[in-house]
Formats: structure tokens, sequence, C-alpha cells
């Protein structure tokens, strides 16, 4: 490993280039220096937790958020391939989905972040644009067109150019927005 020093200007895109909770800066520049996209073609079978090979060292059952989602895309019958920089942003001919992944049982409040640049892709394609706010563990998906959450934004008077996503999954409310997105939940079988 190799220590090197940017200055804030760079480390200010860094940070806004990355996934929250997800990234460090040494993912972030791997993205940018080598764009080699990444096609979501590598899951054979569905998503189960029954297999040992789910299992954490703990014993507990997880899935990982790559194979979560790749196995949700298959329901497009398209193939999609990842959208840089944006790790969990994947592109097909006809659709642009974004994915902001959770994974907690039984919580009562699910966090996200939409950040300026991940809403400018969504909102300048030209193909379908869609968020889809994940909680693994639970096996949903609140699945919601970007058109969708820009006509509630403008009915909640919300002003900022980022959305803070605190979600109440027992009301499926997005609580920013005062908005019940039930509609929108699909529900992941194994």
């Amino acid at each position: 490993m190799v220590t090197i020093e940017v200055d804030e200007e760079v480390y200010s895109k860094l940070k806004a280039l990355a996934e929250p909770f997800v990234d460090t800066p040494n993912t972030v520049l791997k993205r940018l220096l080598f764009q080699e996209p990444l096609t979501v073609n590598f899951l054979s079978k569905p998503i189960s937790t029954n297999s040992n090979a789910n299992r954490s060292p703990s014993g507990k059952n997880f899935i990982s958020s790559e194979t979560f989602v790749a196995s949700f895309l298959k329901k497009y019958g398209e193939k999609f391939r990842m959208r840089t920089p944006y790790r969990m942003m994947f592109e097909s001919e006809n659709h642009l989905i974004y994915f902001q992944n959770f994974n907690k049982s039984g919580t009562a409040n699910l966090w996200y972040r939409l950040s300026k640049g991940s809403l400018n892709a969504l909102r300048t394609t030209k193909k379908i644009a869609l968020v889809c706010f994940t909680n693994l563990s639970e096996k949903i998906i609140y699945e919601i067109p970007m058109k969708d959450i820009d006509i509630q934004a403008t009915k909640a008077n919300w002003e900022k150019d980022f959305f803070e996503v605190n979600i109440d999954p027992a009301n499926s409310r997005w609580r920013e927005l005062d908005w019940n997105i039930d509609g929108f939940i699909v529900r992941v079988n194994e």
C-alpha cells in the first residue's frame, strides 16, 4: 500500500463520487482510472439464503449487495453494465437503475443518500430511470421511477440538490417528502 496526498479540492471530489458507507478513496479512484464496464451476467441462480455458501463465519445468513442486485436486474431481461463512476448504477439499452443498499433487519429507519451527481445522471438520461432503495436482510426493494421522485419533491417543496432519504419501513413512508411509497415495494422471494 502506498500513501499519497491530495489537496482539499480533489478530496472533496472523491467524497462527492463515493457511495456512502461503501467506498473508500481507493475504490473511487479505481473506478475512475480503470473504467472497464462490468456486466451483471455473473449470477446463474436466484437469490437464496438457504445454502452454506451464503453463511457468514458466525453462521448467520447473508446476501451480498452485488448478488442481490444482479438477481433483481434479471427481471428486466436485458444486459446491464455498471455505469461509472457509480458502483451501484447499472445501465442497459432501455434502463438506468441506481441502487442504494441497506442491510439490517428490524430497523425503524432505512437511511440512504442520493447525491447531486447521481441525480443528474438519472434526470438527464433518455432511458427509463429508476432508483431502488433496498434492505437486503428483509429482501425488499422500493423501486421508484425518478420522475415520480421529482414530482413528489416538487409537492413537498424540496429545494436541495440532493436527497437525504429516511424511510420508515413499518409504514413505507419517505419521511423527508412525507410520501407513502408502499405502492413501489417489491418483495424478493428466495
